[in-house]
């Protein structure tokens, strides 16, 4: 499978974050075969294993959750209150289309938006409270919505697949980080290829839940696989658009991966850093080093035990956590390439 029909086809299963179960599915299908060992652990993290020579202990993390929405009440007419799962702001919510995961099935519904006829300029520049906010699914009463399975607790995400736009830029919504699971996917399928010569690392593949709620899933699996290395996979937030500050963001589209040196609650392992710098150097593949905000899974999977040595890979994303993210194709394509020849340089 080319990398843009993995990502198509990983973004039109919905992943809410602490709702990640079809996906989970959806990934272990997607592997099993290819790793010497494949479980689903208590939490709901993919744990797979490629065996190495055991010289190493290496964990490669993408996590599965998208940021998304939860239904906490319905009212007498039906419509839908809800709160947010992950970091969303709320600007983005107004007038989009959005699937309620129900018992019964997928109900799609809208995030209603006032029209302009009936608020002033001033109430028009305020920001949305999500407590202001519903979703029209259609339903006249709750007993309607009720009767469609809509309850408490449902999980909401936004609709949309991917659309490719021009020179070779992707967009879409669930980038962060159904990209990086591609990469790990493409990275395992070449591992499994190279059986005749296998890494000189054991290699660890978790698909992760609940980053966007606290990095809480991958915990508990750096805690039970130990590794001595970790090299997390997640997008990035490129910054070449307008109203961005250079100094907010300096990585841009199209430039390669970024080797993350530091972020809001992680600083990197500065031998990882500087190796998979040499990879890429040594290998012409393109990098850029990035200095950021926000945090992934490094920075819980770094403090396991007695500490792992952690450095993450990113993608460039615009847009972040929107249903309009937009990535470029040569750098997931770089990320798997760089991936993979250092996996196989860990000595």
């Amino acid at each position: 499978m080319d990398t843009l029909s993995l990502i198509k086809k990983l973004i039109s299963v919905s992943s809410v974050s602490g709702f990640e179960d079809e996906f989970s599915e959806v990934v272990a299908s997607l592997i099993d075969g290819f790793v010497d060992e494949l479980e689903i652990d208590r939490v709901g993290n993919v744990v797979a294993r490629v065996e190495g020579e055991g010289k190493e202990r290496v964990l490669v993390d993408a996590h599965m959750d998208e940021v998304g929405l939860i239904v906490k009440a319905i009212d007498e007419k039906g419509f839908l209150r809800f709160t947010t799962l992950g970091g969303i702001d709320n600007r983005i919510l107004l007038a989009q289309r959005v699937i309620v995961h129900t018992s019964k099935g997928k109900v799609k519904g809208v995030i209603a938006a006032m029209p302009p006829h009936f608020t002033s300029e001033k109430e028009r520049e305020k920001m949305p409270s999500v407590d202001d906010l519903f979703i029209d699914i259609g339903a006249s009463s709750k007993e309607e919505a009720y009767e469609r399975g809509v309850s408490v607790s449902d999980p909401v995400s936004f609709e949309g697949g991917v659309e490719e736009l021009i020179g070779g830029r992707i967009c879409g919504c669930g980038f962060d980080d159904k990209l990086g699971c591609a990469v790990a996917i493409k990275a395992l399928y070449e591992l499994r290829n190279l059986k005749e010569t296998p890494p000189s690392a054991d290699i660890y593949f978790s698909f992760s839940v609940e980053e966007e709620r606290g990095l809480r899933g991958v915990k508990p699996v750096a805690f039970r696989v130990n590794p001595t290395i970790a090299i997390p996979l997640d997008t990035t937030g490129a910054g070449d658009y307008p109203g961005v500050k250079p100094f907010i963001s300096s990585v841009v589209l199209g430039k390669g991966p970024v080797i993350r040196a530091a972020d809001r609650m992680f600083i990197a392992e500065r031998s990882v850093k500087e190796f998979l710098i040499k990879v890429a150097e040594e290998n012409g593949i393109p990098y850029q080093i990035g200095v950021v905000m926000g945090t992934t899974n490094a920075a819980a999977i770094q403090l396991a035990r007695e500490g792992v040595a952690t450095c993450p890979l990113c993608i460039p994303v615009r847009y972040a956590h929107s249903p309009v993210e937009v990535a470029d194709l040569s750098d997931v394509e770089n990320t798997i390439r760089l991936l993979i020849k250092a996996l196989t340089t860990i000595s």
